[in-house]
């Protein structure tokens, strides 16, 4: 009765509808963890009104959003601008095809192993989906008829060109370790050699997780919306549920990156054996590695300031660039001479090491970071810098002083 499960292509619709269904529903009730991660980090309540500890939140809002006047503008290009928000989604939800939540329910693969599709170019196909991701923003700016947007979807694309680079490139050590682009193999070639790739390749990590958070926007790389320089940047012309379409590819990229990072350098569902526990522990593992780099994300966000959008452009061309070229090289070079694993993981890490204390160094140079002087505990503030000291100064007689007027002071710049 029940063969026609066992047909591959019914079994790739209902995988997708599942991965799809589970997708949307985790994206809406990340925004509201992310606001109660938020809220914990800075000392507020968060939501907690809509249904017991604020459940129902995401509930709430998406009745908003579904109940929203839906506004076009006058000067908008109206067809692109209906459309570029589903581009965006579309992409978001395509570029997970082929990541493996799950071991197999048996010895031998199967076509209800939890992954919809295991392709020999799954890293391939990532890299060539999210790139794609610009075309939403971009098409949304531009049709929106609005300066501040057009604005917010240039940065857009000239962020994703400096980034997509690099991060292609930090990857680029890892499949020379694999010799395939599968992202099944790239998992089992981790259980083989009894590591995760995190410590033969520490270079190539950090990397990509920096341009893994300025590919999905996220601050403190979120230049494209940058409320104070833009409006709200590509967003300025959307609201309501075009608006929550956005909103939605934003967090379900950030899980894919999540995903990837989880695959490449933390063996993605595997845990050094415990996988096997129980059937369907390895997607708990998976679940929560997943969760540690979504939770990464918010902290990022309630720590780190939007940085300035040329030291943006600086940190992608002249820093990671370099970097990933130089954890390339390396990575061929213990590759080509059957070197240890650990020879590579020393260099990396002392490359990091290096950066770091030139980077520190640049910031002391350019006055741009504060430093202890003479080791007294006395901050010496930044060139950029420009204090103000108020005075208070005594009324001309004692007639104009009043008991309700306030002191008058004035500015002396230090």
């Amino acid at each position: 009765m029940l063969e026609f499960l066992n047909i591959p292509i019914v079994a790739y619709i209902i995988k997708s509808a599942i991965v799809i269904f589970i997708l949307l529903t985790v994206f809406a009730y990340l925004t509201l963890i992310e606001r109660v991660v938020l809220a914990r980090i800075q000392g507020r309540l968060g939501p907690n009104r809509a249904g017991p500890f604020g459940i129902f939140q995401p509930v709430a809002d998406g009745l908003k959003m579904a109940f929203k006047e839906q506004i076009v503008p006058s000067q908008a290009h109206k067809l692109i601008y209906l459309i570029s928000p589903i581009i965006s989604v579309i992409v978001a939800l395509s570029a997970f095809a082929v990541i493996p939540i799950g071991s197999g329910w048996g010895s031998k693969p199967g076509i209800w192993d939890p992954v919809i599709g295991d392709i020999n170019v799954g890293l391939l196909w990532i890299l060539a989906i999210s790139s794609l991701a610009v075309y939403g923003i971009v098409l949304g700016g531009w049709s929106s008829g609005n300066r501040y947007s057009l604005l917010g979807a240039l940065r857009s694309a000239a962020q994703m060109v400096s980034y997509e680079t690099s991060l292609g490139l930090a990857l680029g050590g890892v499949l020379m370790f694999t010799s395939s682009l599968s992202m099944v193999d790239i998992i089992h070639q981790q259980l083989n050699m009894g590591i995760w790739f995190l410590f033969a390749q520490p270079l190539g990590f950090v990397i990509y997780i920096i341009a893994g958070i300025a590919e999905t926007n996220r601050a403190p790389f979120d230049l494209p919306e940058a409320e104070q320089e833009l409006t709200a940047g590509y967003l300025t012309e959307f609201s309501g549920l075009r608006w929550s379409l956005y909103q939605m590819s934003e967090y379900i990229n950030m899980i894919t990156v999540s995903s990837v990072a989880t695959t490449l350098f933390f063996g993605g569902w595997s845990l050094f054996g415990l996988e096997n526990l129980f059937p369907g522990f390895s997607i708990i593992i998976y679940v929560v590695k997943v969760a540690i780099f979504l939770f990464f994300f918010m902290w990022l966000r309630a720590t780190l300031p939007r940085i300035r959008y040329d030291r943006l452009m600086r940190l992608g061309w002249q820093i990671l660039l370099p970097l990933a070229a130089l954890n390339a090289v390396l990575t061929g070079v213990v590759v080509a001479f059957n070197w240890p694993w650990y020879v590579s993981s020393v260099a990396g890490l002392a490359v990091i090491i290096i950066a770091l204390i030139l980077i520190r160094r640049q910031s002391f140079v350019e006055g741009t970071r504060f430093e202890e002087k003479g080791g007294k505990g006395i901050d010496v503030m930044p060139a950029t810098v420009k204090l103000v000291k108020f005075e208070p100064v005594a009324p001309a007689s004692e007639e104009v002083a009043t008991e309700e007027a306030a002191p008058e002071q004035k500015a002396v710049q230090v």
